[in-house]
């Protein structure tokens, strides 16, 4: 049996924990396993925007957003920017901030156009959707009560008593106040009649 000198097998330990503490300690690239693409961490794409908004910005540029996306197969960051009342799409390899083409703006400022459209769409819709709302729940308390029951009959018997034939009814709120809605029949001619609740006055009358 050979002996082996103890500072060989001591230099090998040192490189056998060299080795396990380097490859626990690998930073912002990590190789997938999966065709061998890295994967880049949030903290990494953060700091490549800060860089890249540095770098437009020291060449006269002002930058007004800068996002992640996808060119060809591969992450890139796109800067939207301005120079002299010119707009700009640049698109950056990452991480190593390649310049990999750049857009001139025909239309002046047009994603921010386009995204404030967007926002007060929302906004219409939101405040629609509010106000519709608010109609149905005040309908719904009117029609939870314990005498509509017995006001609807009593619309339908009014309207036939006014020699209509009641075809449908349905309730609504107009003005702050609760109205019968009725579709009615007579003579072989169709018509609207609007009576109000609870007091079954009639609001409208006419043939549809």
């Amino acid at each position: 049996m050979v002996a082996v000198p103890r500072t060989i097998i001591k230099s090998g330990l040192i490189a056998a924990v060299s080795a396990v503490i380097l490859g626990g300690a690998v930073g912002c690239t990590v190789t997938s396993g999966y065709d061998n693409q890295p994967i880049y961490r949030d903290n990494s794409v953060n700091r490549a925007s800060q860089q890249l908004r540095q770098d437009l910005r020291r060449s006269g540029y002002t930058v007004m957003d800068i996002k992640r996306d996808n060119y060809r197969g591969r992450q890139v960051l796109v800067a939207y920017a301005k120079k002299n009342n010119q707009f700009y799409d640049f698109i950056y390899s990452y991480p190593d901030l390649k310049r990999l083409s750049v857009n001139k703006r025909d239309v002046k400022d047009n994603w921010k156009n386009d995204k404030n459209k967007s926002d007060n769409n929302r906004y219409k819709n939101k405040n629609k959707n509010k106000g519709k709302k608010y109609k149905n729940n005040k309908d719904d308390r009117l029609q939870q009560e314990a005498r509509y029951p017995a006001i609807k009959q009593r619309a339908i018997r009014k309207v036939r008593a006014m020699g209509y034939r009641v075809t449908d009814i349905d309730f609504e709120s107009k003005k702050n106040r609760g109205v019968f809605e009725i579709e009615a029949r007579r003579g072989g001619q169709d018509y609207e009649i609007e009576l109000s609740y609870p007091n079954l006055d009639v609001i409208k009358l006419k043939k549809d």
